[in-house]
């Protein structure tokens, strides 16, 4: 019974008994890699913790890096507004540098302006004072006309009507006045003559141009003759187109026949014109001595040739310059000599 039962057992085939051993082993060799793998990691256990404590560093400063560029980017842009703001606070102080410098500029030239203008003030006052005594007894009017000082004579005072000769009166004014200015020693002073519009009534004399021009020669000469430098004067006439008043009236028509001595600037005191290196001559560089006034009023102005070329040169020059009209101022240059008043239209000549 029991051997039937063996014989009924099926013998296990060979193949399996290899397939269990060849388990067999690979486990074994599972287990002792297994186990060296435990035993290497146990090793390097404290490597591995030390990498994912670096790793986790870098992370930290990954993140650092980041946050640090950021606050970088962020200092940059302040920085560079920073920078935007100093131009423009450069820019707005070289502006305002400018404005400083142009008005210090401007208030120096306001400063200059008013000495300029105090000055003349001041010329004026001295002059009033001097003529003061003219002044009240009405023979002179001084005032500030066109900006200058300037002496007014009526020509009803000085000349006859119509004629160039200085009246007796006349000849005593012009001397009182002459003594005057001869304090002034330094000064130039342009002797004007003036018209009104009526037309001349004279044979000697074809227009107000030379009407006008012949009594500025004269007083210019009687100036020259009582002391005054030649150097330091010129005439001129305007005839009857720089009117003071309307010539409708009888009255305007007498304040626009006058004699104006016209105090003209120091040219020392002017600004240099650019470029203008020419030398002055050494005979013009100061007035000469003015002398002695002649004792004793001349009837007549008698001046020497020398004292009454210049004024002469400039009465011819000055009539064309203030009329524009040339031909004019030659002839009134030219018809004083057939008159009385010989000696001014003479000399007129001379320089027109």
């Amino acid at each position: 019974m029991a051997r039937n039962d063996f014989d009924d057992l099926t013998p296990i085939p060979r193949y399996r008994g290899r397939t269990v051993f060849r388990l067999t082993v690979l486990s074994i060799l599972a287990l002792a890699a297994a186990g060296v793998a435990g035993y290497y990691a146990w090793i390097y256990r404290g490597e591995v913790e030390a990498s994912a404590d670096e790793i986790g560093g870098a992370k930290a400063c990954r993140t650092e890096l980041t946050r640090v560029k950021g606050q970088v980017a962020e200092l940059e842009g302040r920085a560079a507004g920073s920078e935007s703001k100093r131009r423009e606070a450069e820019t707005k102080a070289t502006s305002a540098q400018a404005s400083l410098s142009a008005s210090q500029e401007e208030l120096d030239s306001l400063r200059a302006q008013r000495a300029e203008t105090e000055k003349r003030l001041a010329a004026f006052r001295e002059l009033t004072e001097r003529f003061q005594k003219m002044i009240d007894s009405g023979k002179i009017e001084v005032k500030i006309r066109n900006g200058v000082p300037q002496m007014v004579l009526p020509a009803e005072v000085l000349f006859p009507s119509g004629s160039a000769a200085l009246s007796r009166p006349g000849e005593l004014a012009v001397m009182e006045v002459g003594v005057i200015l001869k304090q002034l020693p330094s000064r130039r002073f342009m002797v004007v003559g003036h018209t009104d519009n009526l037309p001349v009534k004279s044979a000697t004399y074809k227009d107000n141009w030379e009407l006008s021009t012949a009594r500025a020669v004269t007083v210019t000469q009687f100036l020259a003759s009582v002391g005054l430098s030649p150097k330091m004067m010129m005439a001129a006439g305007h005839a009857e187109y720089d009117p003071v008043a309307p010539n409708k009236s009888r009255e305007g028509r007498e304040k626009n026949r006058r004699i104006e001595i016209i105090l003209l600037p120091d040219l020392a005191e002017m600004p240099a014109v650019p470029g203008d290196d020419e030398a002055k001559p050494a005979d013009e560089a100061a007035p000469a001595d003015e002398g002695a006034p002649a004792k004793g009023a001349p009837p007549a102005p008698a001046p020497d040739k020398g004292a009454d070329k210049e004024p002469a040169k400039a009465a011819g020059k000055q009539p064309a310059k203030g009329a524009a009209d040339k031909e004019p101022a030659k002839g009134a240059a030219r018809e004083p000599a057939k008159g009385a008043a010989k000696e001014p239209a003479r000399k007129g000549k001379a320089g027109g």
